[in-house]
């Protein structure tokens, strides 16, 4: 057997330590059917599944096996990390979507602002647009007010400074003055500025869930390969981890439950859960008075998919297979649609 304490591990493969050529040396095994037989998940969610079962699998094996490195410890809080970093991104998320809600009604608020400052300047510069309409900071030629957010924002600076300037221009029956157009300029700056922090913290929270998944993925394919060195390929325990016998594939257990939406634009989103040994999912589908038979949707990395080219009205039966290199599982239960 390796040494394992004289070996060293670097991204979850092992590097056995040097030795001397003369010396007798036990035959290291080597996960040659390993990668083949257990591929790394692309899809986050199916990645995350499978450290799962992995966890489990070092739990009931570990120490009999002489795991040394990707431990269920290691594993488990890697899943954890992840958990959290993707937790983090959807409140980032939702944060900013608070964010951008809110400068888009302040920018609303500013534009009722300067609908009433334009009919006040109507009645003192006329409805054409002249050198005093360009003293008032409107810009662009035209009376017309802009039709861009950074446009807005900037005459309502214009015309903040404008009506500072010359008092006698104000009307407060018109709502159109020097404070009302600070506060709604204020407004819109404060929206802004923490909508670009909120952008900005979502950007970081985005990098940090990245980095959380490398992690993860490199355990998961650390613990696939440690595996295919300390058990031989054809070792039943392979299933008890989740995944194939390297040297006896077989399909992967059927998905127990699909779910399908309807959703806007005539489509369907469909979602369904994790199968043990799952590489990726065929989608079929039957549309009812026009196919005689389940025809293919496509297939999926991951666990859901959205579906397009239905029309409104259209009963849809929709199943799930899920596959691996050892061939294909039994169908997933069936589930019917009605497109809106």
């Amino acid at each position: 057997m390796p040494n394992w304490d004289q070996g060293s591990w670097d991204s979850g493969s092992y590097d056995s330590p040097s030795t001397t050529s003369f010396l007798p040396q036990s035959k290291r095994r080597t996960p040659r059917h390993t990668m083949a037989a257990n591929p790394t998940p692309d899809d986050d969610d199916v990645l995350k599944a499978l450290a799962e079962d992995l966890a489990d699998g070092c739990h009931l094996h570990e120490v009999a096996t002489g795991i040394k490195q990707n431990t269920e410890a290691v594993i488990r809080a890697a899943i954890t990390q992840y958990e959290a970093m993707k937790l983090a991104r959807g409140q980032a998320e939702q944060i900013l979507d608070q964010r951008v809600a809110a400068h888009q009604a302040a920018d609303a608020a500013g534009a009722t602002v300067l609908k009433n400052c334009r009919l006040r300047l109507v009645k003192l510069f006329g409805g054409q647009f002249n050198n005093q309409w360009l003293t008032a900071g409107w810009p662009n030629n035209t009376t017309a007010i802009p039709t861009t957010q950074d446009g807005r924002f900037s005459l309502l600076g214009g015309l903040k400074t404008y009506f500072t300037a010359t008092p006698a221009s104000e009307s407060v029956d018109m709502e159109a003055t020097a404070a009302i157009c600070t506060t709604a300029h204020s407004a819109i700056s404060n929206a802004r500025n923490e909508m670009n922090t909120s952008d900005t913290a979502l950007g970081a929270a985005k990098e940090n869930e990245k980095s959380a998944v490398r992690t993860l993925r490199k355990r998961v394919r650390g613990l696939i390969d440690e595996l295919g060195t300390v058990i031989a390929d054809d070792d039943p325990r392979y299933g008890d981890f989740g995944l194939n016998i390297p040297a006896l594939p077989v399909a992967p257990e059927p998905i127990t439950s699909l779910t399908a939406t309807p959703v806007a634009g005539s489509k369907v989103h469909l979602q369904w859960t994790y199968s043990t040994r799952m590489a990726g999912t065929r989608l079929q589908k039957k549309v009812i008075g026009v196919d005689t038979d389940f025809v293919s949707a496509g297939t999926a990395d991951g666990l859901e998919k959205t579906l397009a080219g239905f029309t409104a009205g259209q009963s849809v039966v929709f199943r799930a297979i899920a596959y691996n290199d050892g061939g294909d599982a039994n169908p997933s239960p069936e589930v019917t649609v009605t497109v809106t």
